[in-house]
């Protein structure tokens, strides 16, 4: 098998997650904080190590845990005070769990949303973003860091630089970012930054979280902390306001030994040499439909299409025929579509790199991409 879907999740994970999750299932997988005994205080020990490692890494005063990253997204804007004449903005890259969670709240509400202007090469238009901004003084403004679809990385730091002229709530989605790109939410003055532990993290399912400067969402998850327990109100203060239930230690016992392993090597450097290989053995191939452009900063993923098939059967027949995982399909996007004009083929292939991918996988790729071609 040939696994080149790694903007869905990352796939191998590196030995020493694997190791650690071991480690954790077979003697730390106790419920951090609730019980007065070693273990108990191990799990609870893990936790934060892991929340100051991450903290450090993304130069932020605090992260709040959660058990993905479309779950964070729902507890910021659940959390926002919106009102019906507020005006939010979102980018056209933006994946369902800021699309979706934001049109079930605009229509709870009332409030207007309002899409991120693009160029004519889909590039953000900073000039006219600037200029809606200052009229339309939005409530809050939320982007993804990078496109699940095209790898384009957004200008983060000149949409915050911009928002700096409002009183805005910046929302940042950096499931395809962090750990990959680099971010630093008090330089860039991000209010809330998500990430997901399973993708370019490496680490496994279950544990993803945000990074704040500020703690000062409303409460709109309630339930057990281990404290106070007489006491039905949610405590007024710190992570454990955001963070009831018990906590996913096993998978953050992975997550830490992941992000050590993702700080320590240099894979956005690999996967731009993935990306140029793979773009310039696929652009000699005819038919081929190549959606990015190269003249935008990206990270290793590429969308296209094969003439005369729609992305689903293509994505299929290359698992089918050649045990090359893909992704075909919209991508949990759905604006982006539009600019691209891929709807008619049901959306895009998508293949995705990680650390672990090589040129031979590659080779293999364009030799069933030529094959499909003729037929």
């Amino acid at each position: 098998m040939i696994y080149l879907d790694n903007a869905a999740t990352t796939f191998p994970k590196p030995e020493n997650v694997y190791q650690a999750l071991d480690n954790a299932n077979r003697n730390n997988a106790f419920n951090a904080g609730r019980g007065h005994y070693a273990g108990a205080n191990k799990a609870f020990s893990i936790i934060e190590d892991t929340r100051n490692l991450l903290c450090k890494k993304a130069n932020a005063k605090s992260v709040i845990f959660t058990p993905s990253a479309t779950h964070a997204i729902n507890q910021i804007v659940a959390g926002i005070d919106f009102f019906e004449n507020d005006i939010v903005y979102c980018s056209p890259y933006d994946h369902n769990a800021i699309a979706r969670t934001l049109h079930a709240f605009s229509k709870k509400i009332g409030f207007t949303l309002k899409l991120i202007p693009l160029k004519a090469d889909l590039s953000i238009d900073l000039d006219k973003l600037q200029f809606e901004i200052i009229k339309d003084k939005p409530k809050a403004v939320f982007c993804t860091h990078v496109s699940n679809v095209t790898g384009y990385i957004l200008p983060i730091s000149e949409i915050s630089e911009i928002l700096k002229q409002t009183d805005s709530i910046f929302v940042v989605d950096g499931a395809q970012a962090f750990g990959l790109v680099p971010v630093n939410c008090n330089t860039m003055n991000i209010d809330f930054y998500v990430f997901a532990g399973h993708k370019t993290l490496y680490g496994p399912f279950g544990v993803a979280g945000y990074f704040t400067n500020k703690i000062n969402l409303k409460t709109s998850f309630y339930g057990g902390t281990g404290s106070d327990s007489l006491n039905l109100e949610m405590p007024k203060n710190g992570t454990i306001k955001y963070e009831p239930s018990s906590p996913n230690v096993v998978a953050i016992a992975g997550l830490f030994e992941a992000v050590n392993w993702t700080f320590s090597n240099n894979i956005i450097s690999h996967e731009k040499d993935m990306f140029n290989y793979a773009y310039k053995k696929m652009a000699e191939i005819d038919d081929i439909v190549i959606y990015n452009d190269t003249n935008l900063p990206a990270v290793g993923i590429i969308s296209f299409n094969i003439k005369g098939y729609n992305s689903e059967d293509l994505s299929e027949i290359l698992y089918r025929e050649y045990e090359i995982c893909t992704r075909g399909g919209y991508h949990c996007c759905p604006y982006i579509h539009d600019y691209l004009d891929t709807k008619k083929t049901l959306g895009t292939v998508r293949i995705s790199f990680s650390y672990f991918t090589t040129k031979k996988d590659i080779d293999i790729l364009c030799d069933a991409l030529e094959e499909l071609a003729l037929e």
